[in-house]
């Protein structure tokens, strides 16, 4: 078996109990679609109805899609936890989550100026509508956005895409692009080059160690981060 930190790992193919390789069959391409399409189908759908949705709404929708990809794992895929990244975390990797933290932060801090002075526009909205919501709502929207989309981009599509590309490294980059279009539905341009450097960071810490305790917890360290800064900014 490759070795799980080795970043050119070539994820096994799916088995099934009889042995026969089922690496991308119907309940895959289900689950991928929703969990590469499902967020921006959301987002384009309330644009285009002009539907102003309140943080709980957004939040339940979040937490729906999750139910949904991990209802084909569990159900229809018949796989355990473990084929979505998920498993014990080790001393390793709590440096991974903390040098995530740090690179993510800094790859949206440091791309400031230079969003600035290229011109693009930014929402200039960080603090997840701590100001309009409170902080309660707030923690709870960084919680899910955090969780959900490391579940859905890096868990489940990495893994997948993983299964037929048999590189990690090609599924990597192809949910990076995902992750990075599912955001240009909503995001000004400014905020998108953040946000793709800042998934950069994750894509590569969880194909190096295929294991989603650091991103997620990167990922909601860094929206916290955010509602602190409103809070307290």
């Amino acid at each position: 078996m490759p070795a799980q930190n080795d970043p050119t790992t070539v994820a096994p193919p799916y088995v099934d109990a009889t042995g026969e390789r089922d690496a991308f069959e119907r309940p895959t391409v289900v689950g991928l679609v929703v969990a590469l399409l499902g967020i921006p189908a959301l987002s384009f759908a309330a644009r285009t109805l002009s539907v102003g949705l309140h943080p709980v709404a957004e939040i339940a929708l979040l937490w729906s899609l999750l139910g949904v990809v991990l209802g084909v794992v569990f159900v229809w895929e018949d796989r355990p936890l473990r084929s979505l990244g998920v498993r014990r975390p080790d001393r390793i990797d709590a440096a991974y989550l903390l040098a995530a933290t740090v690179l993510g932060f800094l790859a949206l801090a440091a791309t400031g100026p230079l969003v600035e002075m290229l011109g693009l526009a930014q929402s200039g909205q960080t603090g997840m509508g701590v100001e309009e919501y409170g902080v309660g709502i707030a923690v709870a929207a960084a919680v899910t956005t955090g969780v959900v989309e490391e579940v859905l981009y890096r868990g489940y599509a990495i893994e997948r895409l993983a299964e037929r590309s048999e590189s990690a490294l090609v599924a990597g980059g192809l949910s990076w692009a995902a992750f990075t279009v599912a955001h240009a539905v909503s995001w000004q341009l400014g905020d998108l080059l953040q946000v793709a450097l800042a998934a950069l960071v994750f894509t590569l810490v969880y194909v190096r160690r295929r294991s989603l305790f650091a991103v997620v917890g990167a990922h909601v360290l860094i929206w916290l981060l955010g509602v602190l800064g409103a809070v307290y900014g």
